[in-house]
């Protein structure tokens, strides 16, 4: 009898932790299901909450109203900037892992530490640091760019600036993880790799293309998945720095559901459109772990 309660008090233990996460998370997916299939507005509650079916997905996908612009239209500003921050924090993120691989390493050990700090700030914070930066008459990129006598764009105010300044403010919070990633496998590489590559004479290019992409390319991969899911589902900074303007020229995926459910309050039709985006990120996830399965045994 005490060895069958000895192996029963794990299970027992764990029953308070299952018990969280069916509340916290699997109650929660199975409601709001069951709310994307009914009508049920918060500023309307005397019409109760009617069964609709696939209606509201059916008005996700073919109105714009009452957002002022469509889901399709509103995928394509979220592919954008998913591209842009994929390749500007890959791109930026590999130049200083291999910056922090060369010989000098260690004397550049205190400022790797400095580089982890926007990846530390909450998203909030970030979004008001570079919303303050891109004002106009007062912010300090536009100082900079006067001060050398260039231009100074109006960031907020026009759809295009204001795509690259969400852009930019994002590269700059995850640049830290990206590095991390790639200095990770870039210092995972043998060293005899290396040295032979001196042997044969191979120039930087050689070196790069040869023996650093094969070894670091399911790095980039891991980055692209984990980025590109937060990426479709963030909200903060285009809710901080533009609200999804200038004229809904950055009204992403998330941030549209955000506004149907909580400045609308249609809750049936948010949470159509929240699985519609659940349904994206499913494919894309998929797409990706088929990507890593091909992976070779001897890479």
């Amino acid at each position: 009898m005490s060895g069958e309660r000895s192996k029963k008090l794990p299970w027992l233990m764990l029953v308070p932790a299952i018990a969280v996460l069916l509340v916290l998370g699997v109650f929660p997916l199975i409601y709001s299901a069951w709310l994307s299939l009914h009508s049920y507005s918060l500023l309307d509650p005397s019409r109760g909450i009617n069964y609709v079916g696939g209606r509201n997905f059916l008005n996700t996908l073919t109105s714009g109203h009452p957002l002022g612009i469509s889901f399709p239209k509103s995928l394509w500003l979220t592919l954008i900037y998913l591209g842009g921050c994929l390749a500007g924090e890959v791109g930026i993120g590999l130049l200083a892992a291999m910056l922090f691989s060369g010989e000098h390493r260690r004397g550049l050990r205190s400022l790797r530490i400095l580089m982890m700090t926007p990846m530390l700030l909450a998203p909030v914070v970030v979004g008001n640091i570079w919303r303050y930066m891109y004002q106009y008459s007062f912010g300090l990129l536009n100082f900079l760019l006067r001060t050398v006598g260039l231009p100074a764009p109006e960031w907020l105010a026009k759809p295009t600036w204001a795509m690259i300044s969400l852009i930019m403010a994002d590269v700059w919070e995850w640049i830290p993880f990206s590095f991390l990633v790639l200095l990770a496998a870039i210092l995972s590489i043998p060293q005899d790799q290396w040295e032979a590559a001196n042997i044969d004479g191979a120039g930087a290019w050689q070196r790069f293309r040869y023996i650093m992409l094969p070894w670091t390319k399911h790095a980039f991969l891991v980055i692209i998945l984990i980025r590109g899911i937060d990426l479709i589902r963030v909200m903060d900074l285009p809710y901080v720095i533009t609200y999804g303007g200038p004229a809904v020229s950055t009204s992403v995926l998330p941030f549209n559901a955000y506004m149907l459910g909580f400045r609308y309050f249609e809750i049936g039709h948010a949470a159509a459109y929240a699985y519609l985006m659940l349904a994206l990120i499913n494919v894309f996830v998929i797409l990706f772990i088929n990507v890593l399965r091909r992976r070779p045994e001897n890479a």
